[in-house]
């Protein structure tokens, strides 16, 4: 699924469309859902994630890669992503 940030703005005379704003957080709520689906289908963690290295890493380079695309702000989406696709969540 590929969305276009860009075109959420496209509305009558160039004017930001509330209503393509609200289909782009659907769509980024069902892509959320899909990660978590994944991640749910991974092992649980076998220990406590905070010594785990490939866990700190994974954490670590999912944050970057937001930092890089996304810019300021972006940590705090990343970590919150991480935190609802938490691979340990089964509930």
């Amino acid at each position: 699924m590929t969305i276009n940030v860009a075109s959420a703005f496209a509305g009558d005379a160039g004017t930001p469309s509330c209503g393509r704003l609200r289909e782009l957080d659907e769509e980024i709520i069902e892509l959320l859902r899909r990660r978590r689906a994944m991640v749910r289908e991974l092992p649980p963690p076998t220990g406590p994630r905070g010594i785990d290295p490939s866990f700190t890493g994974a954490v670590r380079d999912t944050i970057t890669r937001y930092s890089d695309q996304l810019g300021s702000g972006s940590e705090l989406v990343a970590r919150a992503i991480l935190v609802l696709c938490d691979p340990g969540d089964r509930a």
